[in-house]
């Protein structure tokens, strides 16, 4: 099963490194990520870049949280999505296959 995550950041270089470190090491799914930056102007890009994700940028002038993760949702080439912000760290390896298990039951449509 192909995943995505979305990663929203806006000046969360004390925290991306960790977001993305703990998002790689997620087991038995593959993951394609994608951060949607709203201008940081921190270091954030410069740190996400290092990390096999893909970095789009949206600016203040178009921000709302709903259009950021539209925007995310375009990039990505997940069959599921799964959304952070950039200073939530999944707690463990299994998180994202444990949310995305659910969707074996196609009565399922969204978990948290």
């Amino acid at each position: 099963m192909k995943a995505a995550v979305i990663i929203r950041t806006k000046n969360e270089a004390a925290w991306i490194a960790r977001v993305l470190d703990a998002v790689g090491r997620q087991a038995d799914i593959d993951a394609d990520v994608v951060v949607v930056d709203n201008q940081s102007s921190d270091g954030t890009v410069e740190i996400a870049a290092r990390y096999p994700c893909r970095v789009v940028t949206i600016p203040d002038s178009e921000f709302t949280h709903g259009r950021a993760l539209n925007l995310g949702v375009r990039e990505t080439r997940g069959e599921l999505v799964a959304v952070l912000s950039g200073h939530c760290i999944p707690v463990n390896e299994r998180w994202l296959l444990r949310l995305a298990s659910n969707f074996l039951n196609p009565s399922i449509a969204g978990v948290y």
